[in-house]
């Protein structure tokens, strides 16, 4: 039986890995961390580092592996796009891998297909930082140019305040550089696509909605299709065609955002993967009926022909997300009820039990997450409040009991 790598192994990694065990294929499961659900769908774990590169080859080689694969993390991006052309194997390759996971060069890509950027500079030091603040006069925004999961990403509206949040920034840096861009607010959209043999095509076009959390840079829900008019649909779709046809994407899933300022429309980031909290395995199929594992694990093999068919369901769908407060769990009330409605799909409630210690939410990877679906806009946002109802979980904090954190 053959071998495929899967680089990844929390639970939005599950989905693919069954895949590959449902075609037929062993699967190596890669990730530096034992405890993670993935592992016990393992016919080979690997417990290493999925951003070192080389020793994933030597694991690769040991392994014989057919192909090589990951979704829904930028992490391990680069490094499948190496194993797979250092072994020969079908992938999107190390330059396009880079591109996709460097937000500096996505800029200067995008520049160099003609594509209006936002005012940005890549530094590495405080007082490149103030230079450029101090010129464009304005908010701006600080970002680790290769990281993932919002970490270290920050608001900043003076200079003292930069000089504290370039740090925060600069740790999260694998590169030890940071992207500061200028800052604007306005209305967001999330675009899905697919690439096979260089050939690109939008899947869907939806909404983000954004936790209103100082600093914290995580959607609270992003919903498909979009409410926005037809005509605006359209200009965010050809941009994304544009980019990703540009960037020259191979093969494989992309996951674009977009935020207008004015009537302009700017990217925020994309990246050679579907996206994550399961839009790439359960909201795009929803929406589509495309088998995304299916597709993936096709690729990354070579055994897919032709594109596969895509439809649109007239499903509408989300994710909903929450954070809770700092303390502990001390009562956990409709989590199994809410399970069994027959709207929600996937989630992360397991997570959660009586005790549990809950983490600060600086980031999403702190968030816990359903998927719900509903035949229209209406329906969709009537399920999502009977969630909100149902759902009662309260944390012991310093300052008294509290619940979910919805917006």
């Amino acid at each position: 039986m053959k071998n495929v790598m899967v680089l990844g192994a929390n639970t939005l990694q599950i989905p693919l890995i069954q895949q590959v065990k449902k075609n037929g294929y062993n699967v190596v499961v890669v990730s530096p961390q034992k405890d993670e659900p993935g592992f016990k769908y393992a016919d080979y774990p690997v417990y290493a580092d999925v951003r070192d590169e080389n020793t994933i080859l030597e694991y690769a080689k040991k392994y014989s592996i057919f192909g090589v694969i990951t979704d829904q993390t930028d992490i391990p991006v680069r490094t499948a796009a190496f194993v797979a052309e250092k072994m020969g194997l079908p992938g999107i390759g190390y330059e396009t891998a880079c591109l996709f996971t460097d937000k500096f060069l996505m800029r200067e890509k995008c520049k160099e297909l003609g594509i209006p950027t936002l005012k940005y500079k890549m530094v590495s030091d405080i007082q490149e930082a103030i230079e450029f603040f101090e010129i464009i006069n304005k908010d701006v925004i600080l970002k680790p140019v290769d990281n993932q999961g919002s970490k270290g990403i920050s608001k900043v509206t003076n200079k003292s305040e930069l000089k504290i949040k370039f740090n925060e920034a600069i740790r999260y840096s694998k590169s030890e550089t940071v992207l500061i861009e200028q800052f604007v607010t306005g209305r967001e959209f999330v675009v899905e696509g697919l690439a096979f043999n260089y050939e690109f095509q939008n899947l869907i076009c939806g909404d983000t909605h954004y936790f209103d959390i100082p600093d914290v840079f995580s959607a609270t829900t992003r919903v498909f299709p979009s409410e926005a008019d037809e005509k605006l649909i359209k200009r965010v779709e050809n941009l994304n065609k544009k980019i990703i046809t540009g960037f020259g994407l191979r093969q494989g899933i992309s996951h674009s955002e977009f935020i207008m300022d004015g009537n302009d429309i700017y990217l925020i980031e994309t990246a050679a993967r579907g996206g994550g909290v399961f839009i790439s395995s359960d909201l795009i199929s929803l929406s589509t009926g495309l088998n995304t594992e299916e597709f993936l694990v096709g690729i990354s093999t070579g055994t897919l022909q032709k594109t596969p068919n895509v439809t649109q369901n007239n499903q509408v769908c989300c994710y909903i997300a929450f954070f809770l407060p700092v303390g502990e769990i001390v009562s956990l009330e409709g989590v199994e009820e809410v399970k069994d409605l027959s709207y929600t799909h996937r989630h992360s409630l397991d997570s959660l039990r009586i005790g549990l210690t809950t983490k600060p939410y600086k980031n999403k990877t702190a968030r816990t997450f359903i998927i719900v679906s509903g035949d229209n806009h209406d329906q969709l946002s009537e399920r999502v409040n009977k969630i909100h109802e149902v759902l009662q979980i309260k944390v012991k904090t310093e300052n008294g009991l509290k619940g979910p954190i919805w917006s």
